[in-house]
């Protein structure tokens, strides 16, 4: 689904921050298709490291937030723009208030103008952790270090889970039970990530790109990405004009 906003974009994308401010749990923010944020609310101001909202417009994922998780943004962002379909329900990690990480749960979509050209992409997170996952926590966000820092190589679930100190039936029902998502897949998922990352950013081959990101080969990259995004790489780069 999309949304249709007036042509002068800056009064309707207030309007849409107006219905996500006081929202304590709820990142609201909207960026253009360049990745520069228009508008957020005040929640995500202070998820950004606690800047104030007139620091964070114009500025993009990369200049807010940690690499692992400016790459899994501009992922999701380059499918939406790639595919026109929205995210439904990505589970994703954000830094809350305090600074430290947290799974959030986060939908996507694009608004388009009057002539129905993407103007903008919408994006809503909300605080999926209780109080009660909090001990489980930290050894998910060294598992997914892990997997940031190995994935150039045949890294398996059991390096994740002796990187976390916990046995590789522990790792995977944790993740399982909090994130859905098992060991292995979040591997894959995090050089899909890196992959996307590279498609959207630089001109190098896709052949180049697949060896860099710990793929077999182009064929295999693009497999994956495909299976995760719905799109192929070079739709991908396709729509963010490379």
């Amino acid at each position: 689904m999309v949304t249709t906003v007036p042509e002068k974009l800056p009064k309707g994308a207030l309007e849409l921050a107006a219905v996500f401010e006081g929202l304590p749990r709820v990142m609201f923010s909207l960026k253009d298709t360049s990745g520069k944020y228009l508008v957020v609310n005040q929640t995500f101001a202070e998820r950004a490291s606690d800047r104030s909202i007139s620091e964070i417009i114009g500025k993009t994922a990369n200049d807010l937030f940690a690499p692992e998780l400016a790459i899994s943004y501009a992922a999701q962002d380059a499918a939406v723009l790639a595919s026109g379909r929205p995210v439904r329900r990505q589970l994703e990690l954000i830094t809350r208030r305090d600074g430290s990480l947290g799974w959030f749960i986060t939908n996507k979509s694009l608004l388009l103008n009057s002539q129905g050209k993407p103007v903008a992409i919408a994006a809503v997170s909300l605080d999926e952790e209780t109080p009660a996952d909090r001990t489980g926590m930290k050894g998910l966000e060294i598992a997914l270090a892990t997997a940031h820092a190995g994935y150039r190589k045949q890294i398996t679930p059991s390096d994740l889970a002796s990187a976390a100190g916990m046995s590789t039936a522990m790792l995977e029902r944790r993740m399982q039970r909090l994130i859905g998502l098992a060991p292995s897949r979040l591997i894959v998922r995090v050089r899909v990530e890196e992959a996307i990352y590279r498609v959207v950013q630089s001109d190098r081959s896709l052949a180049d790109i697949a060896v860099e990101c710990g793929f077999t080969d182009q064929a295999a990259m693009s497999r994956q990405i495909k299976q995760f995004l719905g799109v192929s790489p070079s739709a991908v780069r396709e729509a963010r004009g490379h």
